[in-house]
Order: C-alpha cells, then structure tokens, then sequence
C-alpha cells in the first residue's frame, strides 16, 4: 500500500513538472522564437521575380511588448523585399494599453522597414476596436505604409495588383468588390481569411491572411473548435484552390501571425514572418 502511494504521488508531482514546463516554454520561449516560413508561388501569368514579405497581427501590448517592434523589422530587411505587407492587428487593446505604449518607439521601428516596390497594410479587427480606429491609418501612413481599404495599386513593372480589403468583422467591403477585374496576377490582403470563398477572378491569385493566430495555443481536436469568427474554418498555413473550395485560381496563405491576444501563450504556433517568392512558371 505504501509503495502505491509513494508511486502516486510521484506520478502526481512528475504530471505537475510536466504542467509547469509546458506553461514556462508556452509563456516564455515559444512566443520569442519568431521564424520565417519561406515558399515560392509560380504563375502563368507575365511577372517579373520578386519577393513578397507578410507579416500580421502583432498585437502590441500588454501580452507582447513593443521592443520585439527591432527583431521584426530587423527581420524582414534580411529578407530583401520588394513588396511588404502587413494583415492588421497592430496593437492588442488601444483603450486598455494607450498609457504604456510607446507609439513613437513603435514608428520609428516600422518606419525603418524598406520594401522597393511599397509597404502595404489592412485593417484589422483590433485596428478598429478599442478606439484605435482614431489613429491606425495615421500611425501607419506615418511609418510608410499605404492603407488599402477595398482598394489596389498596380505594378506594371512586376505584372501585379495588389489589394487590399476592409475587416470582414468590424469593417464592410461592398460584395460586387470581391469580383475582381484585374488581369495582372493579383495580390491579395485580408485580415481574415474568410474572402477566400468570396473572391471572383478570371486571372490568377494569391491570398494572405492572418487573424487566427493559428489558434495560438494548438491542441488536437479543441483548437479548430475555438477558431474566432471570421476564419471558417482556416486554421494556418498554405491551401490550394481545391482546399479552399473555389472555381477561382486562388492560392491562400494563413499566418498564426506574430503576437498574442486573450492570453500570453502561445503553444505549437511559433511567431512567424512570411516570406513568398513569386516566379513565373517555366515555359
């Protein structure tokens, strides 16, 4: 009897080490481990070689402090882009963290970003909440990004249009703006990857998108059932037209983004920049 005990309690203890490491590395290691997921998207369209930067939802804040603002920009200037494009979700909670962040530390970082073709950015969904509506597009106009709120830019020079739409949540982007015109290969930016079924296009189209962080803490049959609203179903990662569900020739990417909401964990999805390397497909 008294063996079982003692087999108990140190099956007890070893269950509560194995608790606390877990909650250790998902608070302090893992959300400072930012990666660079990098693949490459051929087309038949007549593009020039380029590369593309996405990074999103780095709620700055009380859960991720601005001084990570460095290591990101750093970053993404090693990466050499020509386009970088950023998914919303800059700050976590405006109202709640106005009084402790450091706005002018946070522009003078994201203005250092240098991309040759533009800095482009999308409203997020804590873009607008909290009162940050009042000073997201200033703050990022000011750090040299442009704003596209159900608008495009296109580059002739590269054979592409980039878009831009409004937050699916808070937001509202008139449907008929879903079909799009464009023959250039389009580029296209969501908060949410939610458009992807939405999106009408007779040309060819890469998606970005981010808002779930991949549901930041991962956990085998819970975390797709937690997914917020918004993501339908898209968890992270690379999906094909087929996976998607789409007659568009539409290609989406899903990023578990960089910072952290709700809670200061994050497990089994590491912080991560993007990088895309867009190619004409061999003749």
């Amino acid at each position: 009897m008294l063996k079982i005990i003692r087999r108990t309690i140190l099956l007890v203890l070893l269950l509560a080490a194995a608790l606390l490491g877990v909650i250790g590395y998902s608070y302090f290691i893992e959300p400072n481990r930012l990666t660079v997921k990098t693949f490459t998207v051929t087309t038949e369209k007549e593009i020039s070689p380029c590369t593309v930067v996405f990074f999103t939802d780095t709620h700055f804040g009380e859960y991720y402090d601005i001084a990570h603002a460095e290591e990101i920009v750093d970053t993404i200037n090693g990466l050499d882009p020509d386009f970088v494009l950023f998914g919303g979700d800059l700050l976590d909670n405006y109202a709640r963290d106005r009084q402790a962040l450091d706005l002018e530390a946070l522009r003078d970082s994201l203005s250092r970003i240098e991309a040759r073709a533009g800095k482009f950015a999308v409203w997020g969904n804590h873009d607008y909440g909290g009162g940050a509506v009042r000073i997201y597009q200033e703050f990022m106009t000011s750090c040299g990004f442009t704003v596209l709120d159900d608008e495009s830019q296109l580059f002739e020079e590269y054979g592409i249009r980039v878009f831009g739409y409004d937050d699916v949540l808070v937001g509202w982007t008139p449907p008929e703006l879903y079909t799009i015109q464009s023959e250039a290969f389009n580029l296209i930016l969501s908060h949410e990857p939610c458009i992807a079924r939405q999106i009408e296009s007779s040309s060819d189209n890469l998606l970005l998108a981010g808002h779930t962080h991949g549901g930041q803490v991962s956990l085998p049959l819970i975390t797709a059932r937690l997914l917020p609203p918004g993501s339908e179903g898209f968890r992270k990662g690379f999906y094909t037209q087929g996976e998607i569900g789409t007659e568009t020739a539409l290609q989406m990417y899903v990023s578990s983004g960089i910072g952290m909401t709700r809670y200061p964990f994050r497990l089994f999805n590491v912080p991560e920049i993007v990088q895309i390397q867009l190619r004409p497909a061999e003749g």
